[in-house]
């Protein structure tokens, strides 16, 4: 599933013209990742947890907390990191 967070990561860095969207809508574009997991995905991801069982995570997460978190984390690191590239590339060349 990280080839929308790519997309969207170049489509953030080149149709925005100022670098604070650039920076900000990441953020909200994991929100929107996690909306789409928790409709799209529901069987995937009660698949995941049933296999996981119920044991805690290392930082005290049940496991559907974990994979909410990763899921986050993974879509908005991969949105901003590529977004900034883009809208670096566009600042530099257009």
């Amino acid at each position: 599933m990280p080839f929308i967070n790519v997309i969207a990561g170049v489509l953030i860095g080149t149709i925005s013209n100022f670098w604070l969207p650039r920076i900000l809508i990441p953020f909200a574009w994991g929100l929107m990742f996690l909306v789409y997991v928790l409709v799209v995905e529901r069987k995937r991801r009660d698949i995941f947890i049933r296999e996981k069982g119920d044991k805690k995570a290392k930082c005290g997460m049940s496991s559907a907390q974990a994979f909410y978190f990763v899921e986050y984390l993974t879509a908005t690191t991969t949105t901003l990191i590529l977004s900034v590239i883009s809208g670096g590339i566009k600042e530099l060349f257009f």
